[in-house]
């Protein structure tokens, strides 16, 4: 039993830790640091062991990706070639390239991507980089090798096919203001004609993802045929040309 003075000093007497919680505590802080720092090196030693070449995974580069920004200045020339050019999407993502490459005719692009291929370095396509998936950009950790972008905005040739352009080829790299622009001459207006046409999207951007939605009262857009490459499983480069012209 205990009077109403006793409980009252029992409740104000201030409670400490025991020895044992205190070396529990400081043994996880121990382990837990040792975590981070190992990790932090880890991601450090990310970046390889030429100064000019980074890589998008933790991977050692091959002779052939060290070697492949040259191979890409042989090809296009030096001011059309990037190394370890950091890259964001317009919407999310971001990573960096181990090379980034401009081709300026279609001989060009088939020979960069001929190159890429034979550095067996994982190969991106980028047009306007306007998508809002980040699906034109790489992601360094989420890759198992180096990256290399290949960008066709050089390659914006527009070609109306017949006196009424009802038809128009449209090299990679031709955007959707370049051909609303381009077909005023034959009174008709470019199929994509959305809120973002400022940023002038390529035209395979507006064919795959504006064929629908508002613009369906021009009815849905397609590409009937197409020039395009692809890479087989032996990793060779293969040229498909479904566009019966000559």
């Amino acid at each position: 039993w205990q009077s109403s003075g006793s409980v009252a000093a029992a409740e104000l007497k201030p409670k400490g830790w025991s020895t044992g919680v205190v070396v529990a505590a400081g043994a996880a802080g121990l382990v837990g640091g040792i975590v981070v720092s190992n990790e932090d090196a880890r991601l450090r030693n990310l970046v390889l062991p030429s100064p000019t070449s980074r890589a998008c995974c933790d991977v050692q580069l091959t002779d052939l990706q060290r070697g492949l920004a040259k191979q890409l200045e042989a090809i296009v020339g030096k001011d059309h070639v990037s190394c370890n050019k950091v890259l964001k999407g317009t919407g999310c993502g971001k990573g960096t390239a181990l090379a980034y490459v401009q081709p300026g005719t279609l001989e060009e692009a088939v020979q960069v991507l001929k190159a890429c291929a034979v550095a067996d370095v994982a190969i991106i396509p980028q047009g306007a980089n306007t998508g809002l998936t980040g699906g034109g950009v790489p992601r360094d950790l989420e890759c198992d090798r180096p990256t290399a972008v290949i960008n066709m905005r050089r390659l914006k040739k527009i070609i109306p096919i017949g006196p009424a352009g009802h038809q128009v080829l449209c090299f990679a790299g031709a955007g959707i203001l370049d051909l609303q622009e381009r077909l005023k001459e034959h009174g008709r207006d470019s199929h994509s004609v959305l809120g973002s046409i400022f940023l002038n999207p390529s035209v395979a951007a507006g064919v795959s993802f504006g064929s629908g939605g508002t613009q369906i009262r021009k009815g849905p857009v397609f590409t009937e045929r197409a020039l395009f490459c692809r890479v087989t499983d032996v990793g060779e480069v293969e040229l498909v040309d479904t566009l019966g012209l000559k």
